[in-house]
Parts: C-alpha cells; structure tokens; sequence
C-alpha cells in the first residue's frame, strides 16, 4: 500500500441549495429568509397580486426547506406580519372585522403548519445526508483497509506481487535500478529450527529491505525472494547500498539464538521507456540473481538492461 494514501473527502452529489446553506452563517440564513420574503412581500403590494398569501407561502416553503428553522421562522413573521396589516380595517394591523379575523387565525394556524412540517422535513433531510455521509467515510475506510490487505504481504509489511501490478504503469518512463534478491540457504532455517524461525528471518530481512531501500521499492516477490526497483539509485549507489544491507541483515539474533543470514541479488538498470521494458527487466534481473547464487551465492550481479530482445520480437 502506497504510504502516502491520502483519504478525500466524500461530498454529496446533488444537495444543490442545502450546500449553500451549510457555507452561510446562521446571521446570515436569518437574514436572507427575510431579504427573500420581504422581496415578495413588496411584489404582492406593488403589483397587487391577487391571492397574496399563496406567494408568501411558496417563499415560506422555500425558506424552511432552505435553511430549516433559522430561514423558516423568520419568513413565517413576515408573512403573518404582512397577512395582519392585509387583514387589518385600513391597514393598521390591529382592527380587524369578523371575517378577517378568521382570516388570520386561518393564515396563523396554516402557517404555523407549514413551517413546522417543513422544517422537520429539513431537519429529517440533514439527518439523512449526515448519516450518508458518515456511512461513505466508513465505506472509503473499508476500501482503504481493503485495498491495504490486498496489497501489502501480511508477513512481511511490504508491498506485494498484487501492488507490483498496481504500480506497474507508474514506473514508465523512468530510469530504473531493478534488483531480485533471495536468501541463501532460507530452507535451512525452516527445516532445522522450524518455521516460526524462518517467519523470524522474513521479517528481520524486511525490515532491513525498508530501511535501506524505502518502503516504496521493496516487494516480496514469492517466498524468500524480494524485488526492489528504485528510480534513486545509480548502479554504483545500489552495489554500495547492497553492501551495506549485507551488513544489516547478518547476523539475525531470535531470542537467544544468532544466526548467519546473507543475501545474493541479480540487478538491471536502465530505462522502462516501452510499457513491456519493466517485465523485461524482472525477468534479466532474476537471470542475475541465478547467476549469483550459481557462483557461490552471498553476492551481487548485474548489468545495464538489454532492451535488444524486445526490439528484435517489435
């Protein structure tokens, strides 16, 4: 897994006007509820709109759905404010006939309604993103956790062949120091102390590998064998590396027990420029590392890449 995995933050797609609202302060949604209903409100005087109140309340609605009570119970004072002066004998908002009286405890009674239904509808709404959006973090950490179990070696820490195929594409273009190194003699230690010791020795190489190399270039390939590909190290700096893990990873002390552990590698370099030169590599790099092993193991081997072979089959 890439150590540098950075979580994003999940938004949800089409919240629209409720988006708003959470960037607006709560002074703020007061006050553009009453900017919106006293727009309407002139609107409706102005231009003497029949039936006034079915305007206010689609602005009411709008407000509640909006910024929930803090938009809602403000527009609803200026509706019931304006429906008083409508209502009132010669708008002066405290006389009223019979009629009209009913009029406003109708209007008071809808309105009240209305602003209540609607911002719990609001309030049952936030809840609901809330609740998807704590799911989705929940959802992106499993996938985080997934992904980090899928491609990381759970022995070892280190990445595995299944990351090597995810970062595979990532390497083209660059110029590239490809190593495989093996343990020598690694049976050995699962056959006389057992494989709890040779799970030790893993582990012990690993970290080593991470120290020297970076967690970013070090993968297990398979069994005792890792792979180590760095676009950091010139040859010269990857044998002098190599020398100094030797150095490391010899001895490995389990409990009480010291115990000889030396590495033979096979290593390439040069550039992945084709996106089948980095399989190439692999494949020259682990013909070096048998050659190592065939000439007394505990050593290095290796050369420039030979792109010859791809170009012949191109």
């Amino acid at each position: 897994m890439d150590p540098k995995h950075e979580r994003s933050t999940y938004e949800m797609p089409g919240r629209g006007l409720s988006a708003v609202n959470e960037k607006l302060l709560p002074w703020a949604r007061v006050a553009v509820a009453i900017a919106v209903m006293l727009a309407l409100t002139t609107i409706v005087i102005v231009f003497k709109v029949p039936n006034p109140n079915m305007i206010l309340i689609a602005g009411l609605v709008v407000c509640s759905s909006v910024f929930g009570p803090l938009g809602g119970v403000p527009a609803a004072a200026v509706m019931l404010g304006y429906t008083l002066y409508f209502f009132s004998t010669g708008h002066n908002l405290v006389t009223f006939d019979s009629v009209n009286m009913t009029k406003v405890v109708v209007t008071l009674i809808g309105v009240v309604v209305v602003t209540g239904f609607v911002c719990a509808l609001k309030r049952r709404e936030d809840k609901a993103f809330t609740d998807i959006e704590h799911l989705a973090e929940v959802l992106q950490e499993d996938n985080h956790l997934l992904e980090q179990a899928t491609t990381v070696d759970p022995l070892t820490h280190v990445k595995n062949r299944f990351a090597l195929r995810h970062d595979y594409d990532s390497y083209e273009g660059l110029d590239l120091c490809v190593a495989m190194l093996d343990i020598d003699n690694f049976k050995l230690f699962n056959d006389h102390y057992g494989h709890e010791c040779g799970d030790r020795v893993l582990e012990h190489v690993s970290r080593e590998l991470v120290a020297v190399y970076g967690s970013e270039c070090v993968y297990r390939y398979g069994g005792d064998e890792f792979l180590i590909i760095s676009n950091k190290l010139d040859p010269s700096e990857f044998e002098a590396s190599f020398t100094a893990l030797k150095g490391r990873v010899d001895p490995c002390v389990i409990g009480s027990a010291e115990m000889r552990v030396e590495l033979s590698g096979g290593y390439v370099y040069g550039r992945d420029a084709w996106h089948d030169d980095l399989r190439a590599m692999l494949r020259q790099a682990d013909q070096y590392l048998y050659k190592s092993k065939n000439s007394g193991k505990s050593r290095l081997t290796g050369s420039a890449y030979d792109a010859a072979p791809r170009t012949r089959q191109s």
